[in-house]
């Protein structure tokens, strides 16, 4: 690749070119990883490496807005399991976009919940989820804690 086209890519981006220093072996492996991982370039796996990290540091912060996943199985067979997930649904202080419902089994049903709210909403309704009898799992998802302009 020329530097015309890296430096159109990084203009386009709106990046910058950081340094810093770590020992050795702790980079070889990085490296290591990073190629067993499928990483096409060191700075894209540091980038992610750096996503990670303000993820979990900003999910300290129950007043962040969030999108994200509610991902649940159940039980369809448990009693008035579908009235409930939807009465919590409508009666919840998030915006849910959109779900997706999908037949697991005989029994079992799937369902990934696109929400959108402050953190601790979200979490209160993932919560609320978990408590409904015949729910066998209910994961949350957040996604963007990190500034949205970071995304590539």
């Amino acid at each position: 690749m020329n530097m015309y086209v890296i430096a159109i890519m990084y203009s386009e981006k709106n990046v910058e070119r950081i340094s810093f220093t770590v020992p050795s072996d702790f980079l070889q492996e990085f490296d290591k990883l990073a190629d067993e991982l499928g990483y096409k370039s060191r700075s894209h796996a540091i980038s992610d490496a750096m996503r990670v990290f303000f993820n979990e540091k900003k999910q300290t912060d129950e007043n962040i807005e969030v999108d994200g996943f509610v991902i649940i199985a159940y039980n369809h067979h448990q009693r008035n399991i579908l009235e409930e997930i939807t009465h919590l649904e409508h009666h919840s202080e998030i915006t849910i976009n959109s779900s997706l419902h999908i037949h697991v089994s005989e029994e079992n049903c799937s369902e990934v919940i696109a929400v959108k709210g402050k953190l601790e909403n979200v979490r209160s309704f993932a919560n609320k989820l978990q408590s409904i009898k015949g729910i066998l799992l209910c994961e949350l998802v957040p996604l963007y804690l990190f500034p949205k302009d970071a995304i590539d």
